[in-house]
């Protein structure tokens, strides 16, 4: 018997029970039945222009529409977004720290910590320390050699 894999994602599907619209859409056509047909009959009774009366139901009927139908790429309704974006620029450090350790930094402070603990030892011994060679020195008077060569 031949069959095939389905990979599609079936969390992912809604049910859409009246005319191809989600609960939630449909509540939210609702909510702009309720409050905006009473709202322009109001307006219009009291002698509002009808121009102006359709632009203040627009403006309340708009926001309704935006919050009922809006979903992003991964299914997360408004609330949810605009729940994130105050949380980001809010409720959180506006600062966050980039810090790393490396092992050759780690290596690093390890020989410093370990110079710096002979040191201590030998100031605790009465010991002077002799001072390391320069590699500077040598490399400064190589060059004043070489230049009463060339003179």
């Amino acid at each position: 018997m031949a069959y095939t894999d389905n990979h599609c994602d079936l969390n992912r599907i809604k049910d859409k029970p009246i005319a191809g619209f989600t609960i939630r859409q449909m509540l939210s056509f609702a909510a702009i039945v309720v409050i905006g047909v009473p709202t322009y009959t109001i307006m219009y009774a009291n002698r509002i222009n009808t121009t102006i009366a359709c632009l203040i139901l627009c403006g309340i009927a708009i926001p309704i529409f935006f919050i009922g139908t809006y979903e992003d790429v991964n299914g997360r309704t408004i609330e949810k977004i605009l729940y994130a974006k105050i949380r980001l620029l809010f409720l959180t450090k506006s600062t966050r720290p980039y810090v790393t350790d490396n092992s050759f930094s780690a290596l690093k402070r390890q020989r410093k910590l370990e110079e710096e603990y002979k040191c201590l030892l030998n100031k605790s011994n009465n010991q002077v320390d002799k001072p390391k060679k320069q590699k500077v020195v040598k490399t400064v008077k190589a060059k004043e050699k070489k230049k009463q060569k060339v003179s």
